[in-house]
């Protein structure tokens, strides 16, 4: 039970964390990818070269690396409900897809402007998330029969 409630206060946290960086207008926007890209460019510069390492790129992995981190959650959630399989899998990615539909909306009313491209980013870095958490549940759950066995 406490798991459970701690993978929904998380995952809660996240989505406003995602949908709280969608509200920042333009300005509070590039300002935010300024000084990430400030602190983060290097490294950047090191994995993709300088000449690819831009602000466009930050912000489009921050978008691919949250909704990772949702799509992780929102798996390891369902699956302490009970809900395993590919179609819980399926499920999840779709409400990740979903929340990254109303992201894009919320640009529209921060006068950023959504972006059909974020969408499917957001859902592939869902699909990364979902697919890392199915990893590790397995790897969990194959030393916990390992485990079980051997007592």
């Amino acid at each position: 039970m406490k798991r459970r409630r701690f993978l929904t206060v998380v995952t809660i946290i996240t989505l406003c964390l995602i949908w709280g960086h969608s509200v920042v207008g333009r300005e509070g926007s590039a300002a935010e990818s300024g000084w990430l890209f400030e602190h983060l460019g290097g490294l950047l510069r090191l994995f993709f070269g300088p000449e690819r390492a831009t602000e466009h790129l930050l912000r489009k992995l921050a978008h691919f690396t949250e909704f990772m981190l949702l799509g992780a959650e929102t798996l390891l959630l369902s699956r302490e409900y009970g809900k395993r399989g590919a179609r819980a899998a399926l499920t999840m990615l779709m409400c990740c897809n979903l929340c990254a539909f109303f992201d894009e909306t919320i640009q529209i009313f921060s006068g950023r402007g959504p972006d059909v491209r974020d969408i499917w980013i957001d859902t592939f870095g869902a699909a990364a998330g979902i697919l890392l958490a199915l990893a590790l549940a397995a790897v969990r759950d194959r030393l916990s029969e390992n485990r079980k066995g051997k007592a």
